[in-house]
């Protein structure tokens, strides 16, 4: 057995959490790296970025496929924009409570050779509430974008308040791993207050005692979900199913401070579910996914949204847009030619202004009345 054995198995869920991470990161990197560079003064600090794995595990898991602290650094470095990145700094902080893990962690950085230059790996070995404040805390005070993987081992190594003070911060985004299975059974077992109490920052998990089944897991996901929206950072929540093949259930849960967040985190969710965008269901003992390809993408719940919220009144290809992000779970991709344009096709709906093609600026156009 190597050592990464005696660290970190590979559960049946790792696959697509790992995937929805990278489709992710790489969407978050290419905006904020660029937006750092345009908004870069003559003469000014070196614009920064972070990116926070809170706990990190050992980098690599026994039959060798990377951990999250690998998959943020090869995002970065193996990102097609990096190129043109010089003039940005990324630090990344890696926070592992466990001394073998991290010193495997360090192991698996070192094997990575020289990193370029404006790339700063850093693993720190302690709980991450501990780390919290003198390691992290500055980089959000001093305004630095931050993107956050907060995946504990165990639910009862996360809390809500260190997460929180992550989230209150406005230009941080965090993707949350939710062990709903374990968290569902253990309610109401003697002995899990205290850390059901720091998970959710409240003892209202209480009421999902009396609760079974699939209302249970509605309350606690539904009462985490709320936890987060109340810090001040916090715009849009979402979240993303993970069931393996022995029945559990995990979610990824993102919290995020704008639309272009909210957008990135559709499209990396969509990327594993290409059907319905909010499920991942394991086929093969393995894990493995199964392929979407060939499946159509049935639009027509947005379809639905757009004329109950529009009815019969004009309304322009933005406020389409910004409806198919906010309020439903499609991707901005899903709207023009394969909802609008069959809609209108199908003369179910009049241009009345277009901008050049669909998708333009200044299109306006209007439901025609049902009957």
């Amino acid at each position: 057995m190597n050592h990464a054995e005696t660290l970190w198995s590979r559960d049946p869920h790792t696959a697509a959490k790992h995937k929805v991470l990278r489709a992710y990161v790489d969407g978050w990197l290419g905006v904020m790296a660029s937006q750092a560079l345009k908004l870069a003064r003559p003469g000014g600090p070196r614009p920064r970025l972070l990116l926070l794995d809170g706990f990190a595990g050992p980098g690599r898991y026994a039959g060798g496929e990377q951990g999250s602290p690998l998959i943020l650094l090869n995002a970065l470095i193996g990102h097609s924009g990096f190129k043109n990145w010089g003039g940005v700094d990324f630090k990344l902080l890696y926070i592992e409570h466990e001394r073998a893990r991290a010193e495997h962690l360090r192991s698996e950085i070192a094997a990575l050779g020289e990193l370029p230059s404006n790339v700063t790996p850093r693993v720190e070995q302690g709980e991450f509430e501990a780390v919290f404040e003198p390691m992290v805390s500055p980089f959000l005070r001093a305004g630095i974008p931050t993107f956050a993987f907060i995946d504990p081992f165990g639910y009862s190594k996360s809390s809500m308040s260190v997460t929180g003070r992550l989230l209150d911060f406005p230009r941080c985004e965090v993707l949350y791993f939710l062990p709903m299975s374990f968290i569902h059974r253990f309610v109401g077992r003697e002995g899990q207050e205290p850390a059901l109490d720091s998970l959710f920052g409240t003892t209202r998990w209480r009421d999902a005692i009396s609760l079974d089944g699939e209302a249970r897991t509605a309350f606690l996901l539904a009462l985490f979900e709320s936890q987060l929206e109340r810090s001040e950072g916090v715009a849009y929540v979402r979240s993303f199913e993970l069931r393996t093949l022995d029945g559990n259930d995990y979610r990824l849960v993102f919290s995020l401070g704008h639309t272009k967040g909210l957008e990135l985190a559709k499209d990396a969710m969509w990327k594993v579910d290409p059907v319905g965008g909010t499920t991942y269901r394991a086929q093969t003992d393995s894990g493995q996914e199964v392929l979407f390809d060939k499946l159509a993408v049935d639009t027509g719940p947005l379809l639905a949204e757009l004329r109950a919220k529009f009815g019969t009144a004009p309304f322009t290809i933005e406020q389409a847009e910004r409806v198919t992000l906010v309020d439903t779970p499609f991707r901005k991709a899903h709207l023009r030619k394969q909802t609008l344009a069959p809609a209108e096709n199908a003369g179910d709906l009049e241009v009345l202004q277009r901008g050049g093609q669909w998708g333009f600026k200044g299109a306006t156009m209007r439901f025609v009345p049902l009957g």
